[in-house]
């Protein structure tokens, strides 16, 4: 008996110190000083190349560099070395930073949801689905930066947490306020195909396909194979299968799939 289980859940979506301890470590010798942009740039320039560990480098020497307690330039840093963190997926670091921006420059809903991602990435959804509440409670106007990433990842925690309901019901919400792409798309398939309601799950793949952004959630083929399988359409199922197998060719897990479907 195949269960519910084999569908994909699709992409998912380093606290140093203490506020005090920041502090200390952005007060060096003036000496320094004028380094501390050089430093910056070297690390946008790393980052920029997708060289994300000699920008991580290179940002900590900046603010080792910086001579003055925190201030804009230390702030500007964090905030690149966290995107350096998160894209090197370090996720774990890049949730510390965020969280050491929420502490040095107040609460800010675009730090709430990148940790948010950054702490689903880890695997605490709880701490995940606490953040983006708390940042959609501050961002009053539903724009802040991060807020589609962080909708998923609290959504995932939602699903995991057995309310899928609920994280349908946030996924709605993010449709009606035009978030577009293909990954909730996906969520909301999933969401469909876990009540079991084959026909709406497969619509809402379909749906995700057609996003400019589709080729980044290969999951949204396999998806719709195995829903068309459950749906009892088989020859469907094995043509998306053979479809998602070419591309795909180190699934071992959809390979053995298609020679399921083969048979029937």
């Amino acid at each position: 008996m195949k269960t519910c289980s084999r569908v994909k859940m699709g992409s998912r979506l380093k606290l140093l110190v203490l506020t005090a301890g920041v502090c200390m470590s952005l007060t060096v010798g003036c000496g320094k000083s004028e380094n501390k942009y050089t430093y910056r740039d070297a690390g946008i320039e790393a980052l920029n190349a997708g060289d994300y560990e000699s920008a991580i480098a290179s940002f900590d020497e900046a603010i080792n560099a910086s001579n003055a307690l925190v201030g804009a330039f230390d702030i500007d840093v964090l905030k690149y070395r966290a995107e350096a963190e998160y894209r090197a997926a370090d996720y774990q670091a890049a949730s510390d930073t965020y969280g050491i921006l929420i502490q040095v420059d107040k609460e800010r809903p675009e730090y709430l949801n990148m940790r948010c991602v950054s702490k689903a990435q880890t695997g605490d959804l709880s701490g995940a689905l606490d953040d983006y509440k708390r940042a959609a409670e501050l961002d009053t106007e539903k724009n802040a930066p991060g807020r589609a990433e962080a909708i998923l990842a609290a959504g995932a925690a939602l699903e995991n947490q057995g309310a899928s309901a609920e994280a349908m019901t946030l996924y709605e919400s993010a449709q009606a306020e035009g978030i577009e792409n293909a990954e909730l798309y996906n969520r909301m398939g999933l969401c469909k195909f876990g009540e079991k309601d084959y026909e709406t799950a497969i619509t809402y793949f379909a749906q995700g396909l057609l996003k400019p952004d589709a080729a980044s959630v290969p999951d949204l083929i396999y998806n719709q194979a195995v829903a068309y399988e459950y749906k009892g359409d088989f020859d469907k199922a094995r043509e998306l299968m053979e479809q998602y197998v070419a591309g795909n060719s180190s699934d071992e897990e959809a390979a053995r799939e298609l020679e399921f479907l083969k048979t029937r």
